[in-house]
């Protein structure tokens, strides 16, 4: 198996999904909470799934997500 394949991760932190999504922090929170937004919670941790955010972004193409904070 190629070395870049086996460290690959499936899941990304808040921290790098934002990045990924080019969208902050807070904003990534906010997407968490949305019903139906690929998130994983265990325990404390919040993370989320590259497959799942590309299905999700890609299902959501030319849809408006309203975002309210709690």
């Amino acid at each position: 198996m190629d070395e870049t394949r086996k460290r690959e991760k499936l899941v990304l932190n808040l921290t790098e999904a934002a990045e990924a999504m080019g969208v902050s922090r807070p904003t990534m929170r906010l997407l968490s909470r949305v019903e139906g937004f690929p998130v994983l919670r265990i325990g404390n941790r919040v993370l989320f799934s590259k497959k799942g955010l590309e299905r999700w972004i890609s299902e959501m193409e030319g849809s408006r997500v309203e975002l309210h904070e709690r």
